[in-house]
């Protein structure tokens, strides 16, 4: 073997142990920013609640909206409107939720809530 071929060898080897560790830091990373989901509560606008989902807590939550109240229910990282006085009730058959995709909107009580987890997708209110 000569030496122009050992030395492109030894390029190419580092070559693939350098995109594997870039690789391997940026997929850690962006698991860790995801583990630290967070549900912002808004009325009008403003932050009422936040709630740490990656806790995966089982608990209800009571939000004062501008023409009632609503129950808010978290379970295993998930978050969902249960029970509202709004006449469509369209917050509670969205479900529960765990991304920052799309938010809960209850508009006849001007109740958003949005989950926010650090990506470039996240809601802006």
């Amino acid at each position: 073997m000569d030496k122009k071929t050992l030395r492109n060898d030894l390029i190419l080897i580092l070559s693939l142990l350098l995109v594997a560790t870039v690789s391997l830091i940026v997929v850690l990373t962006t698991n860790k920013v995801k583990d630290k989901q967070v549900a912002k509560i808004y009325v009008q606008n403003e932050v009422v609640e936040t709630i740490d989902l990656s806790k995966k807590l089982d608990e209800d939550f009571y939000v004062n909206g501008i023409k009632g109240i609503l129950r808010v229910h978290t379970h295993d990282g998930k978050i969902a409107v249960v029970e509202s006085n709004c006449p469509h009730q369209d917050c509670v058959k969205m479900g529960y939720i765990n991304n920052g995709g799309h938010p809960i909107i209850c508009a006849y009580n001007a109740v958003t809530i949005a989950i926010e987890d650090g990506s470039p997708n996240d809601m802006e209110i």
